[in-house]
């Protein structure tokens, strides 16, 4: 082995040490501490899940992404686009090297997923052993239990793949572009079909995503909001923002079908356009304008009646959060 050659597999090796030696020692004094006190099965169960997650997200994240690069660079390219590092350097095929880069791509993306996962071990876990409240919300009529432990957890998840889907959609763009499928001229965008229906996919696939989130995740969420004078779902909330998100969500769904259909017909840019036309007015309008104007029209001029049966639900919960909803009340006569 040369010189050279040995001061990097040293350098590399001190590097590993100095990264990993640390967290191995601090790993191994909570193993000691938690076995001690034992609660060891607290602690191996944490790093069990946390390595499952970062498995799983590593695994789908990456997988999604190598089979979208790899679709989106399928065939031979005639007269494709080629760099020249240098004046005497050889001719490199960009599509060629960006094939060649699509696994590194995937591996790197998969490896970011699996350690963005396991810091949702905890959200995981709470899902996976929820435990009834007994009581329901006098909204959705859910337990209580769902809010506290399984709306984070279906949050998350929700916005991983979202994120994952996004992050598609911003490489095949280009991708498709350099190999000619999509041609953008003055008043004039052409797709070839497969990458339009490719594209429509991903593009249906992230509206559908959004009204899973509005429906699933959003809509429940209203029992956080801000809107009215206490912290809960409020006169507006419940007769405006709630309908807007359920009617977003379908309208979300609505145009997923549209870009489906406008692939299919070879006119991609044209119905697409028009579908996420329509759901960002409807979405702009319904959850955007017109809860303004409710609150500022409808509800602001007569607060305190409007708002009368949700200050009562406020109350009710606070008084069962504390105990108090279980506290005699008698009358003192003063007598010994």
């Amino acid at each position: 082995m040369s010189r050279r050659r040995l001061v990097l597999v040293l350098g590399i090796a001190v590097l590993v040490a100095l990264v990993f030696v640390p967290f191995l020692v601090g790993l191994l004094a909570d193993w000691w501490w938690f076995r001690e006190i034992g609660y060891q099965v607290i602690f191996t169960r944490q790093l069990v899940t946390q390595l499952l997650l970062f498995l799983v997200a590593g695994s789908v994240a990456g997988g999604v992404l190598y089979l979208n690069l790899r679709a989106a660079q399928r065939g031979l390219v005639p007269d494709g686009p080629v760099v020249r590092l240098g004046s005497t350097a050889p001719r490199l095929e960009l599509t060629f090297i960006l094939r060649r880069l699509s696994l590194p791509a995937a591996v790197v993306a998969g490896v970011l997923a699996g350690l963005a996962g396991t810091g949702a071990w905890d959200l995981v876990l709470w899902a996976l052993h929820r435990t009834p409240f007994g009581i329901t919300d006098p909204i959705f009529s859910r337990d209580i239990g769902f809010y506290i432990f399984a709306l984070p957890a279906l949050s998350v998840g929700l916005g991983i793949l979202t994120s994952l889907t996004v992050l598609c959609l911003l490489l095949v763009v280009p991708i498709y572009w350099l190999r000619g499928d999509i041609i953008v001229r003055p008043r004039l965008l052409r797709l070839e079909y497969s990458a339009g229906l490719h594209l429509a996919m991903l593009m249906a696939a992230l509206l559908g995503l959004t009204a899973l989130r509005l429906w699933l995740v959003d809509t429940p969420e209203l029992l956080y909001s801000t809107t009215g004078p206490l912290v809960g779902a409020s006169y507006t909330d419940l007769h405006a923002r709630l309908p807007a998100l359920r009617l977003s969500a379908i309208f979300a769904v609505a145009a997923a079908v549209v870009i489906l259909v406008g692939a299919l017909r070879g006119r991609l840019a044209l119905y697409a356009l028009s579908a996420v036309g329509g759901y960002l007015l409807v979405a702009a309008l319904g959850r955007g304008i017109v809860p303004q104007v409710i609150q500022q029209l409808v509800v602001a001029p007569t607060e305190l009646t409007r708002e009368a049966p949700y200050l009562r639900y406020h109350i009710a919960a606070t008084r069962a959060a504390w105990g108090l909803d279980s506290v005699e009340t008698r009358e003192l006569k003063g007598e010994a």
